[in-house]
């Protein structure tokens, strides 16, 4: 005879499912935050930015949004925890630590960006000045140009107009001239 399914093994069947889920996302959480950690000490020279340069399951706990007694339970005593735990000694190595190393390795990045930042303010400086000097040589080149074509519209239109030019800027005055009464 098969035995049916109770209702009672129906309903710890999902129990254990939701458990097991629940505890795989805490899982993921975890090493979502370990990875985005072991990012930002490569990207900051060893020095964890947060916390005071300090790395603890607790904080790591706290960046994965999981409360730290969570670790605690009997699931992630043996897994997540153990796992955690090691994942921090292979760290301890490569953390900078001390206030005196933490500060004197931040005032070297320091030093070294300001020299960067003036090294290239120099550049640009330099550049600018470059610069000037060729717009000011075209600037004149194309105001002697444009002298050059000025002159040259002021003889065509002389030839134009049979030497009956008349300026426009004296006839407002109300005294006309032409070119040859100059």
């Amino acid at each position: 005879m098969v035995k049916s399914k109770s209702k009672n093994d129906i309903v710890n069947g999902s129990l254990i499912a939701h458990a097991k889920s629940r505890s795989d996302a805490v899982s993921v959480k975890l090493h979502k935050a370990m990875a985005t950690i072991e990012l930002e000490l490569e990207s900051n020279d060893g020095i964890y930015p947060f916390n005071k340069g300090r790395l603890s399951m607790a904080e790591v706990c706290r960046r994965a949004g999981i409360h730290k007694i969570t670790l605690q339970g009997e699931v992630h005593k043996l897994t997540s925890r153990v796992i955690l735990k090691e994942w921090l000694e292979t760290l301890e190595e490569q953390l900078v630590k001390g206030s005196k190393t933490v500060r004197r390795k931040v005032t070297c990045k320091i030093d070294d960006w300001k020299e960067r930042y003036t090294d290239l303010a120099r550049s640009y400086n330099e550049i600018y000045a470059i610069e000037i000097v060729s717009r000011d040589a075209k600037l004149e080149e194309a105001l002697l140009k444009i002298t050059q074509l000025e002159e040259e519209l002021l003889m065509l239109r002389v030839q134009l107009s049979d030497k009956a030019v008349v300026l426009i800027s004296e006839c407002r005055k109300g005294t006309v001239k032409t070119l040859d009464q100059k």
